[in-house]
C-alpha cells in the first residue's frame, strides 16, 4: 500500500513538473527566430516545415494557422512606441505605409491569439484594399472602443491586446530579411479610464 502511494505521488510530481517545465520553456523560448521593427514583431520562419520546436509547440497551443514562407509573413504588436502594453480599452493611432505587399490586414486580438470580436455592426478587421488613404497613399488608423471618422478598428471590453499586421503576397521574407522594413508607427492617444 505505501509503495503504491509512493508511485502515485512520484507520478503526480513527474507530471506536474513536467509540464510546468515545458510552458515555462514556451514562454521563455517566445523571441527564437523573431525579428523586431518598433514595436511590431515576427517570426517569419514560424510556417516553414524546418521551423524551431518552439515554434510549432506555440502554434499548436493556439490552434491558428500561420502563413507558409512563401505566402506572406505577420507582425504583431503588443505593445505601442513608448513601450507601454497595448490595452482594449484604450485608443491608438497607427500611421505610415506598409510594406510592399499584394495585400494586407490589421486585426485585434487576445494575448491567446483569438480574434477580438468589436460589437454588432463593427467590423473585426481591416484590409488594405478598403482603407482610406492620403494623396501620398500613406494612412492613419484609429484604434479603440470610441467610433471615430476615416479608417476605425473596433475594439471592445478591457485587458490585452495584440495588433496583427499581415502582408500577403510580400518580398518581405526570411530570406529578403524584414529587418530593414518600415512599419506602421503605433501610438496611445488616450485610455478611457483616465
Amino acid at each position: 500500500m505505501r509503495f503504491t502511494l509512493f508511485v502515485i505521488m512520484a507520478l503526480a510530481i513527474a507530471l506536474g513538473l513536467g509540464g510546468w517545465s515545458a510552458r515555462w520553456a514556451l514562454d521563455q523560448s517566445a523571441e527564437i527566430g523573431t525579428v523586431a521593427v518598433g514595436p511590431w514583431f515576427a517570426n517569419p520562419t514560424a510556417g516553414a516545415p524546418d521551423a524551431d520546436p518552439y515554434s510549432k509547440a506555440r502554434l499548436a497551443k493556439v490552434g491558428n494557422l500561420t502563413l507558409g514562407l512563401g505566402e506572406g509573413v505577420q507582425f504583431t504588436a503588443d505593445r505601442d512606441a513608448s513601450g507601454r502594453p497595448l490595452r482594449r480599452e484604450c485608443q491608438y493611432k497607427v500611421v505610415g505605409e506598409a510594406p510592399a505587399a499584394r495585400v494586407w490586414t490589421i486585426a485585434p486580438y487576445s494575448q491567446e491569439g483569438r480574434l477580438l470580436q468589436p460589437g454588432s455592426g463593427r467590423v473585426a478587421w481591416l484590409t488594405s484594399n478598403n482603407l482610406m488613404r492620403a494623396e501620398d497613399n500613406s494612412f492613419a488608423i484609429a484604434v479603440g472602443p470610441l467610433a471615430r471618422a476615416g479608417n476605425w478598428l473596433a475594439t471592445s471590453g478591457t485587458g490585452p491586446l495584440v495588433l496583427a499586421l499581415s502582408l500577403y503576397d510580400t518580398p518581405v521574407s526570411a530570406a529578403s530579411g524584414v529587418a530593414n522594413v518600415v512599419l506602421p508607427e503605433l501610438t496611445l492617444e488616450k485610455c478611457l479610464d483616465g
